[in-house]
């Protein structure tokens, strides 16, 4: 098959988690069917360095 779909919402996450904390720095609005994703995943150590 060259084409797959799915029929589930386009561009929604799973599921939330209160819990979590949300953060967007310097975000825009995508177009419809466009690929905004552009992330970057920062652990801070217990030495007070990054981690990417």
């Amino acid at each position: 098959k060259d084409n797959t779909t799915c029929d589930g919402p386009c561009g929604l996450r799973f599921r939330q988690n209160p819990q979590a904390g949300i953060r967007i720095v310097g975000g825009q609005t995508a177009q419809p069917g466009a690929w905004p994703w552009m992330v970057s995943l920062q652990i801070f150590t217990s030495h007070n360095s990054r981690r990417y």
